[in-house]
């Protein structure tokens, strides 16, 4: 239940406060205080400690826990919370896993009065140990994705089947998730930063005065990073917060306005972004960092499953063929991600009728080979040899037909050079392109 439909049930119910158990309004009030404030911080965690502790005082809990997935896709602690305000250590995370995991798996909240007392968890030692008797447990969930776990256990008897609890519990984890989500997204940009401003330190000292010229201009661009970053994620989440709590109500035309909102940010994060990249390649300053990883599952499917929405709104057939093995590679997880992400973005922006086509095979000998085909407005035989060259279009000023900047195939390029892999471009124009990474 969203806080909008909570609230407008409280309002046209009739009832006092007094025969409402005198909880609801207050649960109401402290829902929205808690919701703009975790909305006007990226702070990990700040947002973390300011939703616990507030699940733990309107329930009345003595403990709380926030568990997040971490990179392997495994639930991982990160922050826990006593009555008082205490940090619970990690070794001290005792908790029933199996309500976590139940939770987390099923994506529905769990809410359990007199545990002692129910034949369910006889077999859980950690309940019995505890002696716990209340347990609110709901997902974290963003979009359609699972990010975690929020905990709340007591030894009271607590009355959580008045359904002011249970709805403003499940308020605050569907709001918490949003708020968690953007402060990771935010975090990494802040650690990407930090790394860059290092970079730049030790480059003043190792470099001539042409050489502090880029490395000045790569400063200046991770600082406009970070500043054009911040603001529109912040627009970016309370325009869905402002969505979502209008509900049903949104016409076609304010439907229209949300999504164009949402395109232009994410535009403006993607420029940025390229921009970034290009200048860390150009500075010498970005530093491979080889890892093991699945092409398939870890790469190529979750930028299927992101394009696929861009296709379905411009009508396009997308289709991901998979011939073989899906291989392991150890090598540079950032630059090949960028590589297809890039391609992607090309073969969907340029092809308004058709299909795009991505195809995992094998080659003539036996590498792996990712094949992306468009029926777009393909390349000229002119222009061909300049499409590597950044901020090159075919399509040069104001009157171009598509948005860009020119860099997309400049980063590729780079990116493949830096993995040593074999790119190869084949493309006619007014018929489509097809471009093949052989790793």
């Amino acid at each position: 239940m969203k806080f909008s439909q909570l609230k407008k049930k409280v309002d046209s119910s009739g009832f006092t406060s007094q025969q409402l158990g005198g909880n609801v309004p207050q649960h109401l009030e402290k829902i929205l205080e808690i919701v703009n404030k975790i909305n006007s911080t990226l702070v990990l965690e700040d947002v973390l400690e300011l939703v616990l502790k507030s699940a733990i005082d309107f329930t009345y809990s003595e403990r709380g826990f926030i568990v997040l997935l971490n990179n392997n896709e495994e639930l991982e602690y990160k922050v826990g919370l006593n009555s008082e305000g205490q940090k619970i250590r990690k070794n001290d995370f005792y908790v029933s896993k199996s309500v976590i995991e139940d939770v987390f798996s099923s994506g529905e909240s769990r809410f359990v009065e007199s545990a002692q007392s129910d034949n369910k968890f006889d077999k859980s030692q950690s309940i019995f140990k505890l002696e716990l008797q209340t347990i609110l447990c709901s997902p974290l969930i963003t979009g359609k994705k699972k990010i975690g776990v929020i905990y709340v256990d007591s030894k009271n008897l607590n009355r959580i089947k008045d359904k002011s609890v249970t709805d403003t519990f499940e308020i605050l984890a569907g709001q918490a998730a949003t708020a968690i989500k953007n402060a990771q997204l935010y975090n990494g940009q802040i650690e990407a930063y930090k790394e860059l401003q290092k970079t730049n330190r030790e480059l003043q000292v190792a470099k001539e005065n042409a050489e502090k010229s880029d490395r000045l201009k790569s400063e200046f661009l991770a600082q406009m990073s970070h500043e054009i970053r911040t603001p529109i994620h912040i627009m970016l989440s309370n325009t869905e917060l402002i969505k979502e709590e209008l509900g049903e109500d949104v016409s076609s035309e304010l439907n229209y306005s949300f999504n164009s909102i949402r395109m232009a940010g994410h535009r403006m994060i993607r420029t940025t972004d390229l921009i970034i990249n290009m200048s860390e390649i150009h500075a010498k300053t970005y530093k491979p960092m080889p890892s093991r990883f699945f092409l398939g599952k870890e790469v190529l499917l979750p930028l299927y499953s992101e394009y696929s929405i861009f296709a379905k709104e411009k009508g396009l057939e997308f289709i991901f063929e998979f011939d073989s093995v899906d291989p392991e590679l150890f090598t540079d997880r950032y630059s090949v991600f960028q590589i297809f992400s890039n391609l992607l973005d090309n073969a969907i922006k340029y092809t308004n009728k058709g299909k795009v086509v991505i195809i995992v095979g094998k080659d003539e000998k036996n590498r792996t080979k990712v094949e992306l085909r468009d029926t777009g407005i393909g390349i000229s035989k002119e222009y061909l040899p300049h499409i590597f060259k950044p901020f090159s279009q075919e399509d040069q000023g104001y009157s171009r037909k598509y948005e860009g900047n020119g860099l997309g195939l400049a980063l590729v390029r780079e990116y493949c050079r830096i993995n040593k892999f074999d790119l190869n471009i084949e493309s006619k124009k007014g018929e489509g392109t097809s471009i093949s990474v052989v790793l």
